[in-house]
């Protein structure tokens, strides 16, 4: 009996002696992971420095809340490498940025901006806030390769009034797209100097169709005459309510036919 116990005692002893060899192996800081190795509060693993930390693998003596960070600022994300506060991954310079491989002294919102003002979008290269991509004048931009002196709100925009589309090209306010004249358009191809609703309309009237050419007030497609049609690939200047016909008024069709 005297003999188990001295047993049972030099059991003890000895986990007390390796719990004691652990506690000297770690710091005595709180651990919340693994392979930590500095004296300050980790929560991740392979931490090795001396500030708080909440990823992984980070080396200076700043606060960081991602991985690989390498500057004495506050970072967010990953391989930041200036004294500024950076939203994003690999930025280069000295002001807040928040996107990605942004170059210059200005606040950039995106990616790849290049001028001393504050851009939106992305390869923005001028002096003038750029709400979109591309965008190259020294005016304000909100879609992409806008060219000019005015606001647009669309792509590749190239004249000196408001645009709302895409590839408008003259002097008044376009809603769609590929307009080329000097009045409101609202749909898509059209040319001429009125209002427009449809595509590929022509003439100098409102349009609600397609592929209208005349001067009046259309509501269908391919209608080619001067007065209001209801239906499609009507041709004359008379009030059609069907489609296909080749003579005046009806009725009086009618009375010539007979």
């Amino acid at each position: 009996m005297e003999s188990m116990l001295e047993r049972d005692a030099a059991e003890v002893q000895l986990e007390t002696n390796e719990v004691e060899a652990e506690a000297s192996h770690h710091q005595k800081v709180r651990h919340d992971w693994i392979n930590e190795t500095e004296n300050v509060h980790q929560d991740m693993i392979n931490e090795t420095e001396n500030v708080h930390q909440d990823m992984i693998n980070e080396t200076e003596n700043v606060h960081q809340d991602m991985i690989n960070e390498t500057e004495n600022v506050h970072h967010d994300m990953i391989n930041e490498t200036e004294n500024v506060p950076h939203d994003g991954v690999n930025e280069t310079d000295n002001v807040r940025h928040d996107g990605v491989n942004e170059t210059e002294n200005v606040r950039h919102d995106w990616v790849n901006e290049t001028d001393n003002v504050h851009h939106n979008g992305v390869n923005e290269t001028d002096n003038v806030c750029h709400d979109g991509v591309n965008g190259t004048e020294n005016v304000h931009h909100d879609g992409v390769n806008g060219t000019d002196n005015v606001r647009h709100d669309g792509v590749n925009e190239t004249e000196n009034v408001k645009y709302d589309g895409v590839n408008e090209t003259d002097n008044v306010r376009h809603d769609g797209v590929n307009e080329t004249d000097n009045v409101k358009y609202d749909g898509v191809n059209e040319t001429d100097k009125v209002r427009h609703e449809w595509v590929n309309e022509t003439e100098n009237v409102k349009y609600n169709g397609i592929n209208e050419t005349e001067n009046v007030h259309h509501d269908m497609i391919n209608e080619t005459e001067n007065v209001h049609h209801d239906m499609i690939n009507e041709t004359e200047n008379v009030h059609h309510d069907m489609g296909q016909r080749d003579g005046y008024h009806s009725p009086r069709r009618g009375q010539r036919d007979g």
